[in-house]
């Protein structure tokens, strides 16, 4: 399991909560928030638990390649609401990074060189269910 796939979700799962709160406060917050408590025990236990299991070596891909230009893609293609522009940038950035956030996944994958197929397709799948869902909110 990628650290870094973890540490993206969160980051993204964070940014939504605090949109969601402020623009609605309805039950996806409650639920985007219960989410981002699991994601950040999965990332402890990573980093301390686990840590013997970990292979950082393997998990090389550096997130800030994808931070950055979901960043200025964001302020850049956003959403027109009647909302301040400054949640706009936030609710685009966390669309943006949550399509690419499978990518530290799928490189840990290819220098591991060994994947069962099934995981390799469930991952495949993850990829492709956050890229349409980006593609929801482009469209």
């Amino acid at each position: 399991l990628s650290l870094k796939s973890q540490e993206l979700t969160a980051i993204y799962l964070a940014v939504r909560v605090v949109c969601s709160f402020n623009l609605e406060g309805d039950i996806h917050t409650l639920l985007d928030f219960a989410t981002f408590l699991f994601t950040a025990w999965v990332i402890f236990m990573i980093r301390f638990k686990l840590k013997s299991t970990y292979i950082k070596e393997l998990d090389n891909f550096p997130i800030y390649y994808m931070v950055v230009p979901c960043a200025i893609l964001a302020m850049l293609i956003n959403p027109r609401t009647a909302h301040i522009y400054f949640s706009h940038v936030l609710w685009a950035f966390c669309v943006y990074l949550e399509a690419v956030s499978v990518m530290p996944q799928l490189r840990l994958m290819q220098n591991a060189k060994m994947i069962e197929p099934f995981t390799a397709h469930y991952v495949f799948a993850l990829g492709m269910a956050r890229f349409l869902a980006c593609a929801h909110w482009i469209i």
